[in-house]
């Protein structure tokens, strides 16, 4: 039982780091000394939206294997012979199961989604993490980096 509850808090320490940095002050390493082209606008609208890593249960295999291997030793303690080979089974593909839905749920995160209207008339959709929010009206700089990865800043 100690080790499953181990299990447990070391699955979840490992899937909390999971998420996918959305915040608008955060550059990967590859962003940096890259050339990105900037575009002023004001912001249109603004909504809060939730941001899923990963859309499917089957792409949380941290979950998946950490989970599994924790409902097969559950159900390993229960019944005899052919029950306790069925039990293992069963306590292994709920736990999987059961795995894979934390590591979803810990990936999701909370995020704006901006419509800003450019200057040069096109209106652009980016979305983003919390932290700084924008309101309607407000001035900011749209930056969009080489490989995708776009921004919205504040323009003073």
């Amino acid at each position: 039982m100690k080790w499953m509850v181990s299990l447990a808090v070391l699955s979840l320490v490992v899937f909390s780091g999971c998420a996918r940095q959305i915040s608008s002050n955060v550059y990967s390493g590859a962003q940096i000394g890259e050339v990105s082209t900037t575009y002023p606008g004001v912001v249109i609208s603004v909504r809060q939206v939730t941001v899923e890593d990963q859309e499917y249960l089957g792409q949380n295999p941290l979950g998946i294997v950490g989970g599994g291997a924790a409902g097969a030793y559950a159900g390993s303690k229960i019944g005899k012979g052919e029950g306790n080979t069925l039990s293992t089974v069963g306590g292994a593909v709920a736990g999987a199961v059961a795995g894979a839905m934390a590591e979803k749920a810990l990936k999701k995160q909370n995020a704006m989604e901006y419509i800003v209207a450019l200057e040069n008339g096109e209106t652009k959709t980016l979305v983003q993490g919390m932290d700084p929010s924008y309101g309607v009206g407000q001035k900011v700089w749209v930056i969009v980096g080489q490989q995708g990865r776009s921004r919205v800043i504040p323009r003073q």
